[in-house]
């Protein structure tokens, strides 16, 4: 079987796509709006071109449906950066017709099941740097975590887990304070973060 072929990019209105059939994933459509609104569409589609049929989404069913729930702009919704408010980055407080930008490809139906099968499955397999993680939402802070998919209370959960106790390193500093208390200073920031043990 011949790999998936990249035809051209474009904005395909959504009601010229089909979701992909059998699609098992069930994604968090209101998170990834909340995404959308906040940092705007920054990852295509991947759609199916089949030869006298339809363009078929075989990854991003959940941002097509987030950009359908958004419906048509202009919308209400504003956040401020550094001081300054900013439109939605879906409609940007324009009249919007629902699209997205799509990477549409020629396959065959063997390869558009595996595109929309590892697309599902490979975040779900991935794993993380928690200082890495850490560090990185600790430059949100002025502006919050909105757009993030990590709420508040989570970052704090975060930021007050223990880190293993078996892979400590010269450079990161992880002691016992007492018996139940640790402190675990992050090797690239310098942040502090404490837990408890039990």
């Amino acid at each position: 079987m011949p790999p998936a072929t990249h035809v051209r990019t474009e904005n395909i209105p959504l009601d010229q796509l089909e979701p992909f059939p059998g699609n098992a994933r069930r994604g968090d459509v209101e998170l990834i709006l909340s995404s959308l609104e906040r940092n705007g569409q920054y990852r295509s589609l991947v759609v199916r071109a089949i030869p006298d049929g339809p363009l078929v989404v075989l990854a991003g069913n959940h941002t097509m449906q987030a950009l359908a729930l958004h419906g048509p702009g202009p919308c209400d919704y504003r956040t401020t950066h550094q001081g300054e408010e900013q439109p939605c980055g879906v409609c940007h407080g324009k009249d919007w017709t629902p699209s997205a930008r799509a990477e549409v490809i020629i396959c065959d139906d063997d390869t558009a099941r595996r595109i929309n099968l590892v697309d599902n499955r490979a975040s779900e397999v991935g794993d993380y740097d928690r200082d890495a993680l850490a560090e990185l939402l600790s430059y949100l802070d002025e502006d919050g975590y909105e757009g993030t998919g990590y709420t508040e209370a989570e970052v704090r959960q975060l930021a007050h887990a223990v880190p293993p106790l078996d892979t400590p390193d010269s450079d990161t500093a992880l002691y016992a304070e007492d018996a139940t208390h640790y402190v675990h200073t992050c090797p690239s920031c310098g942040h502090r973060f404490t837990g408890n043990s039990g």
